[in-house]
């Protein structure tokens, strides 16, 4: 998974018990980018007022994201 991303926030790996086998299972789960978008986004739109498109609140809230990434990384 590409590290412009983040990489995952939530990754699981493990067995699941299945009736009569048990299956591995691996799941890298979304992206830290998508993590932080979906918490800018709920931010914003719990404010009063907003934006005039949903296409808007998510543009900024990637935005918001990415900014997120890069201070992470300094």
């Amino acid at each position: 998974m590409s590290e412009v991303n983040g990489g995952p926030a939530f990754p699981y790996s493990g067995v699941h018990k299945g009736e009569k086998e048990n299956h591995i299972v691996d799941s890298h789960g979304m992206t830290l980018r998508d993590y932080f978008a979906a918490k800018a986004m709920q931010g914003e739109l719990s404010k009063s007022g907003g934006f005039e498109t949903p296409e808007k609140v998510a543009e900024y809230a990637f935005q918001i994201a990415d900014a997120m990434l890069r201070a992470r990384g300094q």
